[in-house]
């Protein structure tokens, strides 16, 4: 086990790099694989520092997932509630009036290639 970024110990080797890629469907050779993993090691590190982070209560008060409670979004007016409005079915319906040609919703595009 070797100890990465924010003093977090991560084990990964170079088995279960194969064993990710395999899992991702991915053909990575030999070359691939080894030259792939010290990348990969340093992003699972920047992981791991940000769990940390969204933990340390000292810093912000309360564990980061809790700051984006949909009652603090509300409350902050940081965010919108996610609701239709209106102006959403006008919106559609005004840019369906633009378009060149439609099809029920769809705007009808001409292939390209």
């Amino acid at each position: 086990m070797e100890t990465l970024g924010a003093q977090t110990p991560i084990a990964f080797g170079i088995e279960d790099l194969r064993e990710t890629a395999a899992l991702a469907r991915l053909n990575l050779s030999e070359e691939e694989i080894n030259a792939s993993l010290g990348a990969f090691s340093e992003m699972l590190s920047y992981f791991a520092a940000m769990q940390e982070a969204d933990s340390d209560t000292a810093a912000f008060g309360k564990n980061l997932s809790e700051v984006h409670d949909e009652r603090f979004a509300a409350a902050s007016g940081h965010f919108r509630p996610d609701e239709p409005h209106p102006q959403d079915v006008r919106t559609a319906e005004k840019i369906l009036s633009l378009a060149a040609e439609t099809d029920g919703r769809f705007i009808v595009m001409p292939n390209v290639l």
